[in-house]
This record gives structure tokens, C-alpha cells and sequence, in this order.
């Protein structure tokens, strides 16, 4: 649990969703690199704002235009780093001696994966269609060795199960297939203060970016989004799959996503700082509500939510 004491943020350390953050963090490992999956989260970007799914009746605490692959190659841009992204364009052949080649002298980043071809999870079958990354470190005569960041370190991952996940045909924002992050280097060494400019500059491009493609398809997204979740959730009709998505995924990723914009902002920005803090607690709250179905409670806090998030927005853009 988050606690804010008188004047210092306290970090939160825990279990979470944070797959692609936890293995990005990984890869710069081998290199010596140390960034944290709380700092990698941050710069990413990719929970900022909302977007909401008609059909599925989902809110999704993050953004449309910067889903986690572009994430990933976002945050490892500002932090300096080359690197080597691939991918292929042809869903029939995985690349798998390529992959071998790569693996020979640096370790990959593998993803989106369908997390429902990962059978060394018990609980795979039930995760078919949900994103997924993995650390793959060796080839082997079966498989490829991976640190899996949902808790499963040194793993064996079959090769056809690897076709089957990182063809990612069932994740809707896959660009391609089979894409992974190799042979990371140091290109240059921004400074603490080049590094929070140019990452405020890329928060800003992640809304706009996001305000574009809403007009081009019709999209709602950010505090009108998370007013649409208000306004179905006080009808006291939410399905199952709505509060599992609620109560096992989204509400507590959206509690240590803002903490940990929070800490990025930090001294930097001390009103920035306490809007994601507050956002923190909504989060939090709704967890506990959502778990006792106490929906109306729930409506409350995505109402002072939205207001959050237009006071957050407007005051980036305005930096």
C-alpha cells in the first residue's frame, strides 16, 4: 500500500501487471544498465490518459496512440540507447534463426506475445488474447530460455508455443509479427535535466497523437472515456469479465502507473506530482470498491477522476 508521509512520495514495491517495463528493465541489465521498471514505466508513456471499448465495455487506463511496443522503443530513445528492433511483415514463418544469431551475443526482448500459448503458466488458458512481453536469453534444442516477468524466471518456452504467442494474431495493436529488441548500446548520456525535458515533450506528443487518431476513428478517450465507465458502472449492470477487468488488471495498474509518474515528477514539477498522487488514491479506492460491488461509490471516484485528468492534461500541455 502507497502512503504519502509529510513531504516525501514512498515509493510502492510489489506484484503488478508491468510486463513490458520489468523486462525492458531487464535487457539494459545485461548491459550494466540499471533503470528500474518504475523509471522505464514513466518513460514509456504509455498510461497516460484513457480509452474506452464500446463493444467489450472496457476502460483502458492508458493510451491509444502509444501502445506498448512504440513504448518501448519511446523510452529507450530518451534514455539514449541504440538498440536493434526487428520484425517481419510475413505471419508465416517465424524468424527463428535469425533469433538464434541474436541470442548468440545479446539478450532480446520478445513481444506482444498472446499470453495464452504460454504454457508454463497454469493459468494460461484463461489469459488467451492478453499482451504479454518476455525476456528470451538462449536458444535450446526444444525452446528458447526466458524470464517471464509474471513470475516465472528461467523457462522454457517451446518453440511452437513461441510461434503460436508471438505471432500475436489476437492482439489488436501488433504492428507486424514475431517483433523483438536486441543488442542494446549506450549512444549518448543525457542529463537528468535533458532526460525530464525531452520525456515532457514526449508525454505531450502521446496526448496529441492520441486527440488525432480519436477525431480520425471516432474514438472516446481521456476524461470523457473515463466518464463513459462512470455512467455504466452507476447502472449497477457491470458483467463478471467488466469487474474482473476492473479488480485483477486495471485499477491497481492504474495506482502504480500514477505513482510512478509521480515520481517522475517529482521536485520537477510538484503540482504535476500531486495530481498523479491523487489519482493514486481514486485508483485505490475503487479497487476496494469495486471488490464489494459497491458501484455507485465506484461512479463517484471515476466522476473526481475525469476531473483529475483534464486538471493533469491541460497543465502538462501548458509546461
Amino acid at each position: 500500500m502507497m502512503l504519502r508521509g509529510e513531504s516525501k512520495l514512498i515509493a510502492f514495491r510489489g506484484n503488478g501487471p508491468y510486463c513490458y517495463s520489468n523486462t525492458a528493465s531487464m535487457l539494459l541489465s545485461t548491459i550494466g544498465e540499471q533503470v528500474s521498471p518504475q523509471e522505464m514505466e514513466a518513460y514509456t508513456g504509455v498510461g497516460l490518459g484513457a480509452f474506452w471499448l464500446p463493444k467489450e465495455k472496457l476502460l483502458f487506463f492508458s493510451s491509444i496512440s502509444n501502445p506498448p511496443d512504440l513504448g518501448i522503443t519511446r523510452a529507450l530513445h530518451l534514455l539514449g540507447l541504440g538498440f536493434e528492433e526487428k520484425m517481419t511483415s510475413d505471419p508465416g514463418k517465424p524468424p527463428f534463426e535469425q533469433l538464434r544469431s541474436d541470442l548468440s551475443s545479446s539478450a532480446a526482448v520478445l513481444g506482444p506475445l498472446d499470453m495464452g500459448y504460454l504454457t508454463h503458466n497454469p493459468l494460461h488458458k484463461r489469459m488467451m488474447g492478453a499482451d504479454h512481453f518476455v525476456l528470451a536469453y538462449r536458444f535450446e534444442k526444444d525452446g528458447v530460455l526466458i524470464h517471464d516477468p509474471e513470475g516465472f524466471p528461467s523457462v522454457l518456452l517451446p518453440f511452437r508455443q513461441l510461434e503460436l504467442a508471438w505471432g500475436a494474431d489476437s492482439i489488436p495493436y501488433h504492428r507486424g509479427h514475431y517483433r523483438y529488441w536486441t543488442h542494446p548500446r549506450r549512444t549518448n548520456r543525457p542529463s537528468r535535466d535533458e532526460l525530464y525535458d525531452s520525456t515532457l515533450k514526449s508525454f505531450k506528443e502521446v496526448y496529441s497523437e492520441a486527440e488525432s487518431l480519436a477525431k480520425k476513428q471516432n474514438l472516446t478517450i481521456d476524461a470523457k472515456a473515463i466518464t463513459t465507465l462512470s455512467k455504466h458502472v452507476k447502472q449497477d449492470k457491470v458483467s463478471p469479465a467488466e469487474r474482473g477487468f476492473m479488480v485483477f488488471f486495471s485499477l491497481k495498474l492504474g495506482a502504480r502507473r500514477a505513482l510512478d509518474f509521480a515520481s517522475f515528477f517529482g521536485s520537477k514539477n510538484p503540482e504535476l506530482a500531486r495530481m498523479k498522487e491523487k489519482q493514486a488514491e481514486l485508483f485505490g479506492a475503487m479497487q476496494t470498491f469495486a471488490v464489494q460491488k459497491k458501484w455507485t461509490k465506484v461512479a463517484d471516484s471515476l466522476e473526481h477522476l475525469a476531473q483529475v485528468e483534464t486538471e493533469f492534461r491541460d497543465t502538462l500541455i501548458s509546461n
